[in-house]
């Protein structure tokens, strides 16, 4: 006979029955207390458990039998095996790589209060090997790169890697819990079902011993290990506390990884067969039409890649005309700068600042001089004439400005390239567009005649040899390119209400000087803090020579830098928008060309008008390469590699989501990819009165 003791509190009870219930096969009598006796605390056999769920329902039976009973269960599931495209072949197309999982973890449920998932990850110590075995000179036998060498061994109880490996995995946990929740019904004969919800709390618990038990191991590396080096990528089972140059929290990256040890795969370096199934993963009703979108959308992006290149060039050639045109109003700008910074260096900020800074550097016999010295040396002394020249001739070199405006370009190309999109019932998705795309536009490439055509037309041609026009452009570029629009930007500048005159202001040149002092100042400190132990800081000045001269050269090097800074914003303010502009209108025409071939019905076809035969080529060409990838990838869904047995051949572009097991660029979470674990708690928490939970997530 089994006694079964409820865990609810007393608040819970039924009236007039017992929170200790006896459950065993019936004897003789045990429906009902020995003659003579008298009992508050009835005991129900199984027979009229049974009873008494069939005429009462299930509801009765569980408020008796405690909803607040601790179940416990292990999870191990089997190995699970996974491809990325994480690797690049010679022609840079993406290619395969497969890698293992073994999810092991312990599944509490706390009656129906909630559900707690815990993994016990042992922390040690071991080295990696990062001499790859196939460069040259590399010794006979080595193993392959990233190959942990040896046996593990404990990390020592003082090492700073165990505080920062609890508090890494700690911190990991709180990017899952407040996620998920189990939801579900219980079965009634006579009522209602009982809607039931439980919160499912995630935890990570550190351990370090060589021999204690632990549902996963991790290597934790030292600061002298960098991440990223040969030999070192960051994985489940191996963490570092030098992320060297991973940009991500390192929380959130051991967030990502502890997905893995709960079975959850990778969703980034995806190919569009691996996307595609995915997508019905997460969303089985809107996957068809998410993929013809997404699709689309990845065309459009090989083609803006594609042209990527042969812009920038374009734009190179026709650089010098542009340049020639922002310098001649150089005098102009000038005489605009100098004003600025003459009413700047007496401004209230810029004078207080200078007074603190110079106050702390004095001793306290000079401290009462500062305030006459910066009001000297920002007025009598101060050369804003000077200063606005040298600046203005900074940033209006031919080369700084070329640099400026192709730098400019190219990081609104890289960024229209970048932008996530968003695909419907799974989330935001980069597309890698890989850079075999790209030479297919290179000098010699199949797609280079187009492109070169396209490039010209948005940027604007090149003069004809022996044209005596300005280098790069003949005398008067078609007004609708890129190159004739940055040309004519400066011709307002002499007009009230110009960008000249909105851009380079008092208030902008006082606030950037501000920024100037406050920044050396920093620099100053940072450099006193790191002298080494024992060494003098510099002493502090009590001389009125060295005060002068300590000002002068603060507010003079405080108003050349702002000089620059101020210039080089001016250009940015009329030439980026500009930019962005052509980038866009050259988008759009992608689009329509896209459409018309991947999206139009035929007959609306003829309404779109003359496509440019060069975008038609481009389009066409891109979705060639696409349909030719999605072909020789048919069939192999999530896994294509499936363990090194199957094949998986190399892409041209690669998809990531967005999520915390994908890129990581944010912490979502959806319900599909807690399908395994919810159907662990199904198989092995639920009763039979309750019907299949399912996940809800938030």
């Amino acid at each position: 006979m089994q006694q079964v003791t409820e865990l609810v509190p007393p608040s819970t009870e039924m009236a007039g029955v017992s929170r200790s219930i006896t459950v065993g096969a019936p004897t003789p009598g045990a429906d009902a207390p020995p003659a003579g006796t008298a009992s508050s605390r009835p005991t129900l056999s199984a027979r009229q458990i049974i009873a008494l769920q069939r005429s009462v329902g299930n509801r009765a039976v569980s408020s008796m039998m405690g909803t607040a009973v601790v179940q416990r269960v292990a999870v191990k599931e089997a190995t699970k095996t996974e491809t990325l495209y994480n690797t690049e072949n010679a022609s840079t197309q993406a290619t395969a790589n497969f890698y293992t999982m073994n999810p092991k973890y312990e599944m509490t449920r706390s009656g129906d209060t909630g559900v707690t998932v815990q993994v016990k990850i042992k922390f040690l110590s071991q080295t990696r090997n990062n001499v790859d075995p196939n460069a040259p000179g590399a010794p006979a036998g080595t193993p392959a790169l990233n190959t942990l060498l040896g046996s593990p061994t404990e990390i020592p109880a003082n090492d700073p890697r165990r505080a920062w490996a609890t508090g890494v995995i700690q911190g990991a946990v709180t990017h899952w819990n407040g996620h998920l929740t189990l939801v579900g019904e219980e079965w009634n004969l006579t009522t209602d079902n009982t809607k039931k919800r439980l919160p499912v709390t995630f935890q990570s618990v550190a351990v370090f011993g060589l021999n204690e038990e632990a549902h996963s191991q991790v290597i934790v590396h030292p600061t002298s290990t960098t991440a990223g080096s040969p030999g070192n990528p960051i994985d489940a089972g191996n963490y570092y506390m030098n992320k060297g140059n991973y940009t991500g929290d390192e929380k959130v990256i051991a967030a990502h990884e502890y997905g893995h040890l709960l079975g959850i795969p990778d969703e980034y370096s995806q190919s569009n067969e691996q996307l595609n199934a995915l997508i019905h993963q997460a969303a089985p009703g809107d996957a068809p039409s998410s993929r013809a979108a997404l699709d689309r959308a990845t065309v459009e992006r090989m083609v803006l890649v594609a042209l990527t290149a042969p812009l920038s060039a374009q734009l190179g050639a026709a650089m010098p005309a542009i340049t020639d045109s922002l310098r001649a109003k150089r005098k102009l700008v000038k005489t605009k700068m100098a004003a600025a910074a003459k009413a700047a260096a007496v401004s209230a900020e810029v004078r207080n600042e200078l007074t603190s800074q110079l106050t702390a550097a004095s001793d306290s016999g000079l401290a009462p001089s500062v305030p006459g010295v910066v009001a000297f040396e920002t007025t009598a002394n101060f050369s804003n004439v000077g200063r606005a020249g040298e600046g203005v001739g900074v940033v209006f070199d031919p080369g700084v400005l070329s640099q400026q405006i192709s730098d400019a370009y190219s990081d609104i190309l890289t960024t229209a390239a970048g932008t996530s999109v968003a695909v419907k019932g799974l989330g935001d998705v980069a597309i890698d567009v890989h850079g075999s795309v790209a030479s297919a536009t290179a000098a010699g490439g199949a797609q280079a005649a187009p492109a070169g055509a396209l490039a010209t037309a948005a940027v604007g041609p090149a003069p004809a040899p022996g044209s005596g026009a300005a280098p790069g452009l003949p005398a008067i570029a078609p007004p609708s390119t890129l190159a004739a629009k940055l040309e004519a930007l400066p011709a307002t500048w002499a007009t009230a209400g110009s960008a000249l005159e909105s851009g380079v202001t008092d208030a902008a040149f006082a606030a950037s000087m501000v920024a100037g002092l406050k920044s050396a100042a920093a620099s100053a400190t940072a450099a006193a803090a790191a002298l080494p132990a024992g060494a003098a800081p510099s002493p502090k000045m009590h001389k009125q020579r060295a005060l002068y001269a300590r000002a002068y050269q603060m507010v003079s090097n405080a108003a050349l830098d702002a000089s620059v800074q101020v210039a080089t914003d001016l250009v940015a303010t009329v030439t980026d928008p500009v930019l962005r502009s052509s980038v866009s209108d050259l988008q759009a025409s992608i689009s329509t060309e896209v459409t018309r071939i991947m999206g139009t019905p035929p007959a609306a076809v003829p309404g779109l008008g003359t496509p440019d035969p060069n975008m038609v080529a481009m389009v066409a060409a891109m979705k060639t390469r696409l349909d030719a990838d999605k072909t020789a990838t048919a069939g192999g869904g999530r896994d294509p590699l499936k363990g090194g047995t199957g094949t998986a051949p190399a892409q041209d572009v690669t998809y990531s989501y967005q999520g915390l097991m994908g890129s990581s660029e944010t912490t979502a979470l959806r319900p599909d990819q807690f399908g395994p674990m919810v159907q662990q708690f199904n198989d092995k928490l639920s009763t039979t009165f309750e019907k299949k939970f399912t996940a809800e997530v938030k």
